[in-house]
């Protein structure tokens, strides 16, 4: 069954303008996810779509494989879906690796793909994590999820799910934190491209309830691992911090 994982790579971002390119001790942050990426075990390809030059050339710089793809695709999972269709239509799985998440471990996106391997009913696997602090499960920053006892998504949202009828949030061990990882089979990223955004998905802003909410069989798969999306300049810092320390 062969497997890729794709790296959507926008140099543009409303809160961090060239995110991708910033340097974090001595790599940029696409270079450090391509490298984790290359890494994992089971694919046959790793490969870096993008709609920006500057990317371009750090792609070739890094000598690694890549595309242009259209400025107007509204989102990483579209881009893929884009490519997919013209130049890798023989994968059958397919990992979206967003590319600012430079501590990604190698072992999870090959874990990824084993579940969705494993698991014929799921069109989708993604990776979820148990909650620590009570401010996360109160951030609409963070992802929550619910999941079926067979470990399959109910529902993802930034509000605290579930809730606590007296106390509004419940005990920690309710609640878990989607990362935004996915390693698609073909159909169901195909499914994806050709579904008009749900309004549940646009006013929540989370895309992946476009298929759960069109009953796709989205697994999740729980993980330690420690990982730090770059969505603003404090969050480079801190992976900048952790990468010093480690």
């Amino acid at each position: 069954m062969r497997s890729i994982v794709a790296i959507p790579a926008r140099y543009g971002s409303e809160r961090f303008p060239g995110k991708v390119l910033c340097d974090l001790e001595g790599q940029t942050m696409l270079e450090r996810v391509w490298r984790a990426a290359s890494e994992a075990e089971g694919f046959d390809a790793v490969v870096v779509l993008t709609d920006d030059e500057r990317v371009g050339r750090e792609c070739v710089r890094l000598g690694c494989r890549w595309h242009m793809t259209p400025a107007a695709l509204p989102s990483g999972t579209d881009r893929i879906a884009y490519a997919v269709e013209r130049w890798y239509s023989d994968a059958e799985i397919i990992v979206n690796l967003q590319a600012d998440e430079p501590l990604v471990p190698p072992a999870l996106l090959s874990d990824l793909r084993g579940a969705l391997e494993r698991n014929e009913h799921a069109d989708v696997a993604t990776p979820i994590t148990a909650i620590a602090r009570q401010e996360e499960v109160t951030s609409p920053t963070t992802c929550k999820v619910i999941c079926r006892n067979d470990g399959t998504a109910l529902y993802f949202s930034r509000a605290p799910i579930p809730a606590d009828r007296k106390r509004g949030v419940g005990e920690l061990g309710l609640y878990w934190k989607h990362i935004g990882i996915y390693a698609y089979r073909r159909r169901a990223l195909e499914r994806f491209a050709h579904l008009p955004p749900h309004p549940i998905e646009c006013a929540e802003s989370l895309e992946q309830l476009r298929l759960l909410l069109d009953g796709a069989v989205i697994l999740c798969v729980p993980t330690d691992a420690v990982l730090v999306a770059v969505d603003t300049p404090a969050d480079a810092e801190r992976v900048r911090a952790y990468l010093r320390a480690r």
